[in-house]
């Protein structure tokens, strides 16, 4: 079975329906642009804490693994017993904006990550000094906000008003503020003079019909537990996949992750043209005109 990792060629000796529902679980898959922005990441954590700490603001369109890359990194840098003081450090806390943020639900949020008690009767200030008493006790060294283009959904004065808390919350704690949004999010940020030079873009892009696309589909074939090859980097299912996808690795990997359960449950065992094109999918752009879920 040289076309898959040894871990997934062990799947093909177990029943069909786990093999299944292995394939429905998410995949990490490291392509060059995640890894770029993991490493800053990874960079920035351990930045000593300086008057006008770095910050980053990944850029990405919807479904094109911002939100989990996001949870991957969060994942690898779990909160830990420090046994020397005997406490508890939280190195990275990690936050969503709602529909309708506000300063105080951003202190709310942190203090809800952090699980710190508090009463939503509480005025900003006790509870922002709450949140800046927990930075300085656990240790906490980043703040993940994703989602931060939704500033672009409110009013021009409450957007100012976000956009100073933030500010304010990098001044006092100098802890590094790692925004994530779509392209909208980098709109909001460089309303701000102050933040668009405190913020280093990085961006996932969509992928292109390229060789670096193909070795992307590759990697897929690596990972997807099926008995026969399905040459996924080949061109005419390359460009299928791509034509299907628009590019998107979040409509990439569903659209696959589809194929090969359909390939188990007819015995086809790899994936072709004519199952890609009996998914019943429809494109990232005919779906929004439509209003259909793929």
């Amino acid at each position: 079975m040289n076309h898959l990792e040894p871990k997934v060629a062990q799947l093909l000796n177990l029943p069909k329906e786990t093999r299944i529902a292995e394939l429905k679980k998410k995949k990490w898959i490291g392509y060059s642009a995640a890894n770029k922005v993991l490493a800053k990441m990874e960079d920035l954590l351990n930045h000593p804490k300086t008057h006008r700490m770095p910050n980053l603001l990944i850029k990405s369109d919807t479904n094109n693994g911002k939100s989990f890359l996001l949870k991957r990194f969060i994942k690898s840098h779990p909160s830990y017993e420090n046994y020397d003081s005997e406490s508890l450090v939280i190195p990275v806390v990690s936050i969503e904006i709602p529909s309708e943020p506000t300063p105080d639900v951003i202190y709310s949020l942190i203090l809800q990550a952090m699980h710190i008690p508090y009463r939503d009767s509480y005025k900003k200030e006790v509870k922002s000094r709450k949140v800046f008493d927990a930075f300085e006790r656990f240790g906490v060294r980043m703040l993940i906000i994703d989602e931060l283009h939704v500033l672009m959904n409110t009013t021009k004065l409450k957007k100012a008003q976000l956009l100073d808390t933030l500010k304010y919350i990098g001044n006092t704690t100098q802890v590094v503020i790692v925004g994530a949004g779509t392209m909208e999010a980098h709109t909001a940020i460089v309303s701000d003079g102050q933040l668009a030079n405190r913020f280093e873009p990085a961006v996932l892009p969509q992928w292109k019909l390229n060789t670096d696309y193909r070795k992307l589909l590759a990697t897929f074939e690596l990972i997807i537990p099926l008995e026969q090859p399905s040459d996924l980097q080949s061109q005419l299912i390359a460009t299928e996949v791509y034509s299907m996808s628009s590019g998107w690795i979040g409509e990439i990997n569903e659209i696959l992750t589809r194929s090969a359960i359909k390939a188990i449950n007819s015995g086809e065992e790899r994936i072709t043209l004519d199952i890609l094109r009996s998914i019943d999918w429809l494109t990232p752009e005919r779906r929004r005109y439509t209003g259909i879920s793929g």
